[in-house]
């Protein structure tokens, strides 16, 4: 009798599966998406890339209105030694806006609202200066706003402002002259210093700060001229007037910088905001501008960094934010007057993510929590607070670093995909799955999910979940076939939610 020949090509094909940890290095839009690390993010929008999660982001609530029909472009802290306020401006009025509910008018007239401001102390008392190139400077000394007398120049044009060694230096518009009053001093005459010999490239001055090197303020602090074309002029000491007090420290070239509120001051270093990207001047200043994309701290969102300032660039609104009690530094990027993002960097870990829903025309902290000035109606809105984006849900979406699940150059067949959450709810998500690295948007609507948790009897029966419980959503059916793939996870939310990692499930093919 004859053996029958048994088909191999018949037998059936095992499932596989993989648990892969959540992206906590966070955005990358640098890599390609064909050799990206799995603990990066092909995006990662309004959830934080924290040290084992991936969380998303607090709402934000509407704290005063009253502010005009027009964007409010200023937001600033008056911070005296008693008196604290938020004082904010919109059109042509300033307003005192640090109690919820309603600002009130305390300065009228003004051309623009695009103010610069610093703090600085006298024996007289605190003042925050306001300069904005059209009007005459003024300062509020906790109750009320005064134009103070400032000789030798046209005050007008005065654009920006800093406090250096004790004094207060101004930018001139269309000028690559700066100027100064004497020390402790909020009026008097401006005596000014040219840097034109100097400038190579040309331009005006852009912006001026302080650059503290040995980690506090002191005679060692660097003071900080950045012209429009990119070029950083460094002088020490704390009298221009004196060649014995005044010295060049050099010129240094970056990119251009972006809009008057390229300066934002981080711990003891200087961030500038440029055309390379977000770059620390403590890091970037040894090396020079060729190598400046590497240096910059934007370096893992560079390619999108530099696309959105081609596209965005002459838009009012970029600025820079320190945020203490978020650990996290943020970037506002205006793409009209009516929508902004922010690109939004872990300060621990240097991971990034974008945050969206946020129309912010600009940033302030007050009495250390985090505001936003909207592009809309003269709304100041108190952000990082709640699960609601002012009511609303807020949309969120994690797009893994695609994988090869361990068989680089297989094809395989997806099947299914189960995400894990730790919530205080049940999330509503949708899933839709990116096949060799095609990044598509995502065209499923989030509908709610199944928590496979412990219940809690803290209302009826069934319908509520225990508080911060680890929860696997059940498997999504996902379908396709390829090398490598990544699950776009997304959905819209009113809850706590932090992500985790997610399960796949596939059927191991060949290499053709």
């Amino acid at each position: 009798m004859l053996t029958p020949i048994r088909d191999n090509s018949q037998r059936s094909t095992t499932s596989q599966s993989v648990n892969i940890p959540p992206p906590v290095r966070g955005w990358n839009a640098r890599d390609s998406l064909a050799n990206m690390p799995e603990d990066f993010a092909v995006s990662l929008e309004n959830m934080f890339p924290n040290l084992t999660s991936c969380d998303l982001r607090s709402g934000f609530a509407s704290h005063s209105t009253g502010n005009g029909s027009a964007a409010v472009e200023t937001l600033v802290e008056y911070a005296g030694p008693v008196t604290r306020k938020l004082i904010s401006a919109a059109g042509g009025v300033i307003y005192d806006s640090s109690a919820a509910g309603g600002s009130t008018s305390i300065a009228t007239g003004k051309s623009n609202a695009r103010w610069q401001t610093t703090m600085m102390g006298t024996s007289g008392g605190s003042f925050l200066f306001m300069v904005n190139g059209a009007d005459a400077p003024i300062y509020y000394n906790g109750s009320a706003f005064v134009t103070p007398t400032l000789g030798g120049v046209t005050a007008a044009n005065i654009i920006h402002v800093t406090t250096h060694q004790r004094r207060l230096f101004f930018v001139f518009k269309e000028s690559l002259t700066f100027g100064y009053l004497p020390v402790v001093s909020v009026a008097g005459t401006v005596a000014t210093f040219d840097l034109s010999g100097l400038c190579r490239k040309g331009g005006y001055l852009m912006a001026i700060g302080s650059w503290t090197r040995d980690g506090g303020s002191g005679p060692d602090d660097i003071f900080v001229a950045v012209t429009s074309e990119g070029e950083v002029i460094l002088y020490s000491g704390n009298d221009p007037s004196s060649a014995d007090a005044w010295s060049l420290v050099g010129v240094f070239s970056i990119g251009k910088p972006i809009g008057r509120r390229c300066l934002e001051k981080l711990g003891a270093d200087l961030i500038v905001t440029t055309q390379d990207g977000a770059i620390s001047l403590e890091t970037f200043l040894p090396i020079d501008q060729v190598g400046a994309s590497g240096a910059a701290i934007s370096a893992n969102i560079q390619n999108e960094f530099l696309s959105s300032v081609r596209s965005y660039g002459d838009n009012f609104g970029w600025q820079s934010l320190h945020y203490p009690q978020g650990s996290y530094q943020l970037f506002n990027i205006p793409l009209s007057t009516t929508t902004a993002v922010q690109y939004v960097v872990n300060n621990q870990t240097g991971a990034w993510c974008k945050f969206t829903g946020q129309n912010a025309a600009c940033w302030a902290l007050f009495n250390g929590d985090l505001y936003f000035g909207g592009q809309d109606g003269g709304i100041i809105y108190k952000a990082d607070t709640g699960v609601t984006d002012n009511d609303g849900n807020i949309n969120w979406k994690v797009l893994p670093a695609f994988s090869y699940y361990g068989s680089r150059g297989s094809q395989k067949l997806f099947t299914l995909c189960r995400p894990h959450f730790t919530s205080n709810g049940s999330p509503s998500f949708a899933i839709d799955l990116n096949l060799n690295f095609n990044n598509q948007t995502p065209t499923s609507v989030p509908t709610p999910s199944v928590i496979a948790g412990a219940l809690w009897d803290s209302s009826k029966w069934d319908a509520s979940y225990w508080s911060g419980e680890a929860q696997v959503a059940s498997w999504i059916t996902v379908t396709g076939i390829g090398e490598a793939a990544s699950p776009a996870i997304h959905g819209a939310s009113q809850l706590e939610i932090k992500f985790n990692s997610y399960d796949m499930i596939w059927q191991q093919g060949n290499a053709i």
